[in-house]
């Protein structure tokens, strides 16, 4: 048995074992590109493998923080892809991971249930994310059901926001902004992750308060059959200054002609969430309300996030994680 990361030369095996145990339409099978992009990390991936007679029997992927801006190393990892063909493989190869990698933080999300059993027994803190929304008030829906629901509140408008589109502006931005939170995010961050994803069109907004921009968001829009909702995708600066996005939601919303705007999100406190204009989807349990988060392929479902996540070093900042990290939001189709 042997451990290793995953190189360049190694990618015959790796993908021959991942044909054997995901599914055949999975997106990394059909685009080497996309692969590259989520992993690909110098001369190698951000894979370790576990190897028995030159056969892989246990994956484990990542992403670190790092992959983004380098001088975020050792700074935060999310767990991604795990997977094994044996009984114990997968878990040795996960304890060898975890003693390996010198993060401050370990951070899975949108884990399976069989995975968030598991990180439970290894004592990582686990959950599920907070999902808020804000629907159009438009008479009839097609993403969402039921079809006639509103919650939209109409509001005196205040342009307090302006699009970030260059990187020289994403460069301007105060670095103590981004001082409120763990995982850790810089400007270069938010360039080589957003601005510069070479699939996704992201939109990146400074919310400003008295001339000087004091939160950043950070949206996409996901379409199907000529409907779309607006997905806020990250949020950076101080969690009280989250409810000043409001206005920001109403325009997105009106200027995509969108049926909804929502976000999923750890750690900011839910009494900032509420005054945001956002309501909780547990709100509208009863009304077996559906807000649908899958969109290649479109599922008309409610979707629960997990998070799961372990300290190995102190942090000094708010922990707090959103739909862009790891790789929730990653394409499924090209």
């Amino acid at each position: 048995m042997k451990i290793k990361k995953l190189k360049k030369n190694n990618l015959q095996i790796f993908f021959k074992y991942f044909k054997k145990n995901y599914k055949k339409k999975h997106i990394f099978l059909k685009s080497k590109k996309i692969f590259d992009w989520q992993y690909l990390d110098g001369e190698n991936y951000n894979f370790y493998i576990l190897v028995i007679k030159n056969k892989i029997k246990a994956i484990q992927g990542y992403i670190p923080t790092s992959l983004y801006d380098k001088k975020l190393k050792n700074d935060s990892v999310f767990l991604s892809l795990w997977s094994s063909a044996g009984l114990t493989t997968g878990s040795k190869l996960f304890f060898y991971f975890s003693k390996k990698i010198k993060h401050k933080i370990i951070i899975g999300l949108g884990s399976s249930y069989q995975s968030l059993m598991f990180q439970k027994l290894l004592n990582f803190k686990c959950g599920y994310m907070n999902h808020y929304f804000l629907t159009s008030n438009k008479i009839s829906k097609k993403l969402i059901s039921p079809s006639n629901f509103s919650n939209f509140k109409k509001q005196k408008f205040i342009n307090n926001f302006k699009e970030l589109n260059n990187e020289r502006e994403i460069l301007k931005i105060n670095k103590n902004i981004f001082a409120h939170q763990t995982p850790k995010k810089t400007q270069k961050y938010l360039i080589n992750r957003y601005l510069n994803h070479p699939f996704y069109k992201y939109n990146i907004y400074a919310i400003k308060n008295n001339l000087k921009i004091s939160a950043i968001f950070v949206s996409r829009v996901s379409k199907y059959q000529n409907k779309s909702a607006v997905r806020i995708v990250d949020f950076v600066g101080p969690s009280l200054r989250f409810p000043n996005g409001k206005y920001l939601f109403e325009y997105l919303l009106k200027i995509n002609s969108s049926e909804f705007i929502d976000i999923y999100c750890y750690g900011i406190p839910k009494r900032y969430l509420d005054k945001s204009n956002l309501e909780d989807i547990k709100k509208y349990k009863n009304q077996k309300l559906i807000i649908p988060n899958y969109f290649e392929p479109f599922t008309k479902k409610n979707i629960d996030l997990a998070y799961a996540f372990k300290i190995k070093r102190k942090v000094n900042n708010d922990v707090r994680f959103f739909k862009g990290d790891s790789d929730l939001d990653r394409p499924s189709k090209i």
